[in-house]
């Protein structure tokens, strides 16, 4: 088995040498062979150059420097891309720098994964928790993820989860550039996409840990632009 993982960063010096750490204890027991491509938005902190010493180290990993903060739905869209173009992989990872995402759920995924065309870990579903977020961003995060899920027709409990694996076949399929998000709401979009192309996913429980180190990418803008993404899907019904 062979995974590539996508990892989109933006200021995450703090976060990201032991994220690979714990990617590649994990992923190592699993695979055969592991990739990881960083996207980094030129973080002004350094963490593109941070990526590039830990590819000294770790040898699997392709470090993309991006010439501005374009998005984490941009990122996602070149880094799929890219590792569909350069790794015979058989399954790809999309996950967070900063430790929201445990590693140790990458086995699950592929375990689950065989019948199915891609996996969501889902913070909505029995077994699963969030932890470090308080009442209001918890109501707010429920009532984005109901919202997206009536305006885009989905079934899955947690469309805005950023943590999911794919079967290379099923990205294989996406023309990228027909998905218009840039930012947070390419992870709604994208699922639309997979659903008109008949392509089904499932859900694992997942623990989610809210950052601990650096600052939440997530401001108005994106939450306007999420928004005007869910009324298109519903004005015409994607």
């Amino acid at each position: 088995m062979n995974i590539t993982i996508v990892i989109p960063t933006y200021n995450e010096k703090d976060t990201l040498p032991s994220l690979i750490a714990k990617l590649t204890n994990e992923v190592k027991r699993i695979a055969e062979k592991f990739f990881i491509i960083i996207m980094d938005d030129a973080s002004p902190d350094g963490t593109g150059k941070i990526a590039e010493d830990l590819n000294k180290k770790y040898k699997n990993i392709t470090v993309i420097k991006r010439p501005a903060k374009l998005g984490l739905g941009s990122a996602y869209k070149q880094g799929f891309q890219i590792a569909l173009d350069r790794f015979d992989s058989d399954y790809l990872v999309q996950m967070d720098a900063d430790h929201s995402h445990d590693p140790k759920e990458i086995s699950l995924m592929a375990d689950k994964i065989k019948n199915h065309d891609f996996v969501i870990a889902s913070r909505h579903l029995p077994g699963s928790s969030i932890i470090g977020w308080g009442t209001g961003r918890k109501l707010l995060h429920s009532m984005a993820g109901n919202f997206a899920k009536r305006c885009a027709q989905l079934e899955i409990s947690d469309p805005t989860s950023g943590f999911r694996m794919f079967k290379k076949s099923v990205l294989d399929a996406v023309n990228f550039s027909e998905i218009k998000s840039e930012g947070f709401a390419f992870q709604v979009e994208l699922l639309c996409y997979l659903r008109r192309k008949g392509l089904h996913g499932i859900e694992i429980p997942t623990i989610f840990v809210n950052r601990k180190l650096g600052k939440s990418k997530m401001n108005l803008g994106e939450l306007i632009q999420f928004s005007k993404m869910c009324i298109n899907l519903l004005r015409n019904r994607i």
